[in-house]
């Protein structure tokens, strides 16, 4: 069994040592450790120990969002188009009159102007911006939910470490756990507040549980003629899925019990509500929820070619309320500075646009939030030069991100994990700590 590698929030700045962690542990555990196994301990402890690490969230705008009808518009330039500006509470910093509610919390963000990368196409953008890794053909590099997975696994918790909302525009472009398997993957939830019709068993509790002993009879059999390997991973899955199916926890995918007036706050979308979700989901103590926004009308999503000027208010209308809600109830919450929240797609548009508004794929001087997590936030990183063509200051690589994004949640970017392939590979190849952030 692979074993979780915990990760212990000492102050705003990181985390304690895994020597410290073994101290506190210890500490904590004094009344018992004459009588527990280290096994025994670290279950005992498993809950309190899953929920002093920061979790993530982020939100993805699908397709790639307009830089200049979202937050970096260049009011006067040739390329703006008719998208106005307004302002925010932060003195100068000014965004798209899109994000209305978002203008209102800016003071609640770190937004990076300047991302640069080499990918201008969807695939391959995807790929680099959703695990930190260009694209190999010999390597599925996990996305990075399913990196933080496997850092807070905890086989005890009835929940998955891992959950999507909502669906991606296109699946083959879609970036799953990778090379490190089925034990990582996300639990996806397409309809926010309605679990997966599997999940919900037609039989009672005890017949499941005599089903499950049975299954277990036949795998023992198996497992003594030489299969058990696969054995040991079907049950560890089954056993999890069985306490998932039969948990009280359940009820953190249940949004009828949030008040009305708050899920209206959010905005009765499917963004809006994924947004909601991942905070009582977060709330619960799953580790990594990621919220797909796709928009409602047509499949385009964020890839703006056409009807620019039409779409990306549509697009705007549902991911403001939404994202601006949930930074405002997570804060409320007590729960900001322990939740990095990311806005981000996987490049931004061409400053030159069509007629009808369209633009194409653009990788130079994109966009990035980030928020809560410990991170600096109440300000703008890096710009792009009067037109929006190219960056003027501050440029920031994705692996940079990465860098960034473990330290945030108490990971060492230089760790190696081994592969479904024996393969060692580290979280992050390359890249520097966006210093601005801390």
């Amino acid at each position: 069994m692979i074993q979780p590698f915990w990760n212990l929030q000492n102050d705003r700045s990181g985390v304690t040592s895994r020597r410290g962690f073994m101290r506190q542990l210890m500490a904590g555990s004094a009344a018992t450790a004459m009588t527990l196994s280290w096994r025994d301990m670290m279950i005992a402890r498993a809950d309190e120990l899953r929920k002093s690490g920061k979790s993530m969230i982020l939100l993805w705008m699908d397709g790639g969002p307009s830089q200049f009808e979202t937050f970096n518009p260049k009011v006067g330039s040739q390329y703006q188009g008719p998208t106005g500006a307004i302002p925010t509470n932060l003195p100068g910093v000014q965004i798209s009159e899109n994000f209305p509610k978002t203008a209102e919390v800016m003071d609640k963000i770190a937004l990076i102007r300047s991302m640069k990368s080499e990918e201008r196409d969807h695939f391959r953008a995807i790929k680099l911006v959703r695990t930190g890794y260009p694209i190999n053909p010999s390597i599925q590099y996990p996305t990075w939910g399913s990196v933080v997975a496997r850092d807070r696994w905890d086989p005890t918790f009835d929940l998955p470490a891992f959950v999507r909302i909502g669906k991606p525009r296109i699946t083959p472009r879609d970036v799953n756990s990778g090379v490190l398997g089925p034990r990582y993957e996300s639990f996806k939830i397409n309809t926010p507040g309605k679990l997966p019709e599997d999940v919900l068993t037609n039989i009672s509790a005890e017949r499941l549980q005599r089903r499950l002993a049975l299954s277990a009879r036949l795998d023992k059999q198996f497992a003594a003629s030489g299969g058990s390997d696969r054995v040991n991973e079907k049950s560890e899955i089954y056993d999890q899925t069985s306490r998932f199916m039969l948990s009280p926890k359940l009820d953190a995918f249940r949004l009828d019990k949030e008040p009305s007036a708050l899920r209206d706050e959010y905005g009765r979308t499917t963004f809006g509500q994924g947004c909601l979700l991942a905070r009582r989901l977060v709330e619960t103590g799953i580790s990594f929820v990621e919220v797909f926004s796709t928009g409602s009308v047509g499949d385009a999503g964020w890839d703006t070619h056409k009807k620019g000027h039409v779409e990306n208010p549509l697009l705007a209308g549902e991911s403001d309320p939404g994202y601006a809600a949930l930074l405002k109830d997570l804060e409320q919450r007590g729960m900001l500075e322990n939740t990095l929240v990311v806005w981000m797609g996987e490049f931004g548009r061409t400053p030159k646009f069509k007629p009808d508004g369209g633009r194409e794929h653009y990788s130079d001087g994109w966009i990035t939030c980030l928020s809560g997590g410990g991170v600096k936030t109440g300000q703008v990183i890096g710009a792009t030069d009067k037109e929006g063509v190219s960056v003027s200051d501050r440029p920031v690589g994705v692996q940079d991100l990465y860098v960034s994004f473990c330290h945030i949640l108490g990971l060492d970017p230089h760790e190696e994990y081994v592969t479904d392939k024996d393969q060692p590979l580290a979280l992050v190849k390359g890249g520097e700590l966006i210093k601005e952030l801390f």
